[in-house]
C-alpha cells in the first residue's frame, strides 16, 4: 500500500485525551511481540553482522575413523586433511511494516491505541521472518545445499511418510509419534546427535497429547499432561507447534505434518536485528509514523540434518 493516509482507529468514540506521549519508545513492545510469535529463528544457526551484505557459516565433514593410523616406531606421522567448507548466506532486502497514527483519532479514542499497533507490528514481522526460515528448513529436508554437500557427508534424507495416519485423535497421535522416532533415527544414522526438535501444527500437537503413550504416566515421567494440553518430547525430540509450519510458500507442502531437524540444517544471517522508528508528521495534522523492519538472509547448511514428515 502506498504511503498515503492515516490508519483508521477502530470505531473510536469521544472520550478522554490522548493515552500516552508521542515520544513513547515502541521498540520493547514490538520486540516482545516479535519474540512471542517467532518459533524457528532460535532453532537454527544464527549470525549477526553490523555491516556488510553476507556472512560465512563453517561446516565440517563427516568422519568415519578412516583418518586414523597406527603409529610405527621411528617413523614420521602422516597428516590427513581437515575437511571443512563454508556456506555463504547473503542478506535480502529488509522486510518492514509501517503504521501511521492520527493524533485526533488517538485523542478521541477511549482506549490505548498504540499498544495494540506495536504488538501487531511485531507479530506481522515475526510471521514473515518465521515463514522464511520454515521455508529454508523445508528446502534442507528436500534437497542439497546450493553448492552440494561435502564429499564425506550424506545428501538429503528421504521423507518420512505416515502410511496409516489413523482416524481418531489417539491413532493420529500414535502415528505421528512413530514417525518422530523414525526421523530421530535417520538423523543419528547421519551422525547428527545434536539436539533435535520437531515443529508441527497446533492440531497435530494436540493429537500428540492425546496419543496413547506420549503423556501416559506408564510410559513417561513429567512429559506434559492431558490436563495441561502439553507434551514436552517424543524420542528425546523437543515438540513445538507453529502456524507457520508450511512457511511463506505452500507449494508442495499439502501433506506436510512436521519438520524434524537440528540447528545445523540451516542458517540465518541478520543485520543488527529488529529496528524501530517513530516520527511526528505535522503535514498530516500531527500524525505519528511508526515503522519496524528486519533484514535477514537464510540458507541451507546441512541437508542431512533435516527430515520432513508427510502423510501418504
Amino acid at each position: 500500500m502506498a504511503y498515503t493516509g492515516a490508519n483508521a482507529v477502530l470505531d473510536s468514540a469521544a472520550g478522554t485525551a490522548g493515552n500516552e506521549a508521542l515520544s513513547r519508545d515502541i521498540y520493547i513492545e514490538t520486540l516482545e511481540a516479535f519474540n512471542r510469535r517467532n518459533v524457528f529463528m532460535s532453532l537454527v544457526m544464527r549470525q549477526t553482522i553490523q555491516s556488510g551484505k553476507a556472512g560465512q557459516f563453517i561446516i565440517g565433514g563427516k568422519t568415519d575413523g578412516s583418518d586414523t593410523d597406527t603409529y610405527a616406531r621411528g617413523t614420521q606421522i602422516d597428516i590427513s586433511d581437515v575437511e571443512l567448507d563454508e556456506r555463504t548466506i547473503v542478506l535480502e532486502r529488509p522486510v518492514y511494516v509501517a503504521k501511521r497514527i492520527d493524533q485526533f483519532e488517538e485523542r478521541v479514542a477511549h482506549y490505548d491505541v498504540r499498544s495494540p499497533i506495536t504488538n501487531m507490528m511485531g507479530e506481522t514481522l515475526a510471521y514473515k521472518v518465521d515463514g522464511k526460515i520454515a521455508d529454508t528448513v523445508w528446502t534442507a529436508s528436500q534437497g542439497q545445499a546450493p553448492d552440494g554437500p561435502l564429499a564425506s557427508n550424506p545428501g538429503p534424507n528421504a521423507n518420512i511418510v505416515i502410511a496409516t495416519p489413523g482416524t481418531s485423535a489417539m491413532e493420529k497421535g500414535d502415528a505421528l509419534a512413530e514417525a518422530i522416532f523414525e526421523g530421530k533415527a535417520v538423523l543419528e544414522e547421519n551422525d547428527d546427535y545434536g539436539e533435535a526438535v520437531v515443529v508441527v501444527s497446533p492440531k497435530d500437537y494436540g493429537y500428540l497429547v492425546q496419543s496413547g503413550q506420549a503423556v501416559n504416566a506408564d510410559f513417561t515421567s513429567g512429559n506434559g499432561g492431558y490436563d495441561t494440553g502439553t507434551v514436552m518430547q517424543v524420542a528425546g525430540v523437543r515438540i513445538l507447534s507453529s502456524n507457520n509450519l508450511k512457511g511463506a510458500t505452500a507449494a508442495g507442502k499439502a501433506k506436510l505434518r512436521g519438520l524434524l531437524f537440528t540447528m545445523d540444517c540451516a542458517g540465518v544471517l541478520e543485520l543488527i536485528g529488529l529496528r524501530t522508528n517513530q516520527e511526528d508528521q505535522i503535514d498530516f495534522l500531527d500524525s505519528t509514523l511508526m515503522t519496524a523492519y528486519y533484514a535477514i538472509g537464510t540458507g541451507v547448511l546441512r541437508p542431512e540434518s533435516a527430515v520432513a514428515i508427510l502423510d501418504a
